[in-house]
């Protein structure tokens, strides 16, 4: 896909000032994970570049561009550990002040712009986030800072506030089918109202599941909510699975865990779920419904709430965090 779909209106705010030199230097542009916050601003500057270079070797700048190589522009992100060969949990504090000299040094092409593009900023660590902020309370000219946030309310409060905020609101089905397709992901119209049940019509975390992979799964986490068995046959082939996904991998199973979970409490209270979702494979959670309490739904999602984040930041054991989540009753 080489072109945004959805969010216009925002992307001609951005643009046209960016244009006339009247855009915030830091702009925040939030929204669900995997709704293409990234693709956006990487638009966003594709187009700006085709403008301000009158087309002189564009297709070079474009080039380091899509290959995060490009002189005037910095991307900070988790990075890979050398020891380890883990990505690491945080953007660090030295990766912030790489930023200073970044942003002094002179653009080797006239009035072109520098951006630094944060993905994301919920994944700065305290320190780096407040040397973050010195650089936003000090802006150097024609140098624009773009926070990517999922969640913008564990950020820093005044960091926040010296940003424009864009909020980029989730996809209708209409503009998620129209991605998957025109990105080859998939054509066929049940898995695509499927994806767009699970990830709350995110395009991006969609390219991350195996259809046939996250079905099987899909299955056996509902099967294992009912089950009272923790050691079950499909309990224990799920862990096994489970807990040899990557790290990154296994945040997206555990979010459509917290999905099931949501949902079947909203049946519980007597919402119709056939006003919300479209797949009859997300339907299925229908059927054990009956078989689980208000307390045992409680009981397990206060537990992912309360130890995933320790799970990833402290490396805990993966196969010992799913069997007490299975234990819980």
């Amino acid at each position: 896909m080489n072109k945004i779909i959805g969010f216009k209106d925002q992307f001609n705010y951005i643009l046209n000032n960016l244009k006339n030199d009247t855009l915030n230097n830091s702009i925040l542009i939030s929204g669900n994970k995997g709704i293409g916050k990234r693709f956006f601003i990487t638009n966003i500057i594709k187009e700006y570049l085709i403008h301000q270079t009158k087309n002189e070797n564009i297709e070079h700048h474009l080039s380091l561009l899509k290959n995060d190589s490009h002189s005037n522009i910095k991307v900070l992100k988790k990075e890979t550990d050398i020891k380890t060969k883990k990505i690491k949990n945080f953007i660090t504090i030295d990766q912030v002040r790489s930023i200073n000299l970044f942003s002094r040094e002179t653009s080797p092409i006239e009035n072109l712009a520098k951006f630094i593009i944060i993905d994301s900023a919920d994944n700065l660590n305290s320190n780096a986030a407040n040397s973050l902020l010195k650089n936003l309370e000090e802006p150097k000219n024609n140098t624009y800072f773009f926070l990517i946030s999922h969640q913008p309310s564990i950020l820093l409060q005044s960091i926040k506030s010296r940003c424009l905020k864009i909020n980029l609101p989730a996809h209708n089905f209409s503009n998620f089918s129209d991605i998957l397709i025109s990105s080859n992901i998939t054509d066929d119209v049940e898995s695509i109202k499927f994806l767009f049940d699970i990830t709350n019509g995110s395009p991006g975390l969609s390219t991350e599941y195996n259809f046939e992979e996250i079905l099987e799964i899909f299955d056996r986490l509902i099967i294992s909510i009912s089950d009272s068995n923790t050691f079950s046959d499909n309990n224990n082939h799920l862990v096994e699975i489970l807990s040899n996904f990557e790290n990154e991998k296994l945040k997206i199973y555990l979010s459509i865990l917290k999905f099931i979970l949501i949902t079947l409490m909203k049946l519980k209270y007597g919402v119709n779920i056939f006003d919300y979702f479209l797949s009859s494979n997300v339907k299925k959670i229908i059927n054990i419904s009956d078989d689980v309490s208000i307390n045992l739904i409680n009981n397990k999602l206060e537990y992912l709430i309360k130890n995933e984040n320790d799970l990833f930041t402290l490396n805990l054991d993966k196969k010992i965090f799913m069997i007490n989540f299975l234990a819980e009753r």
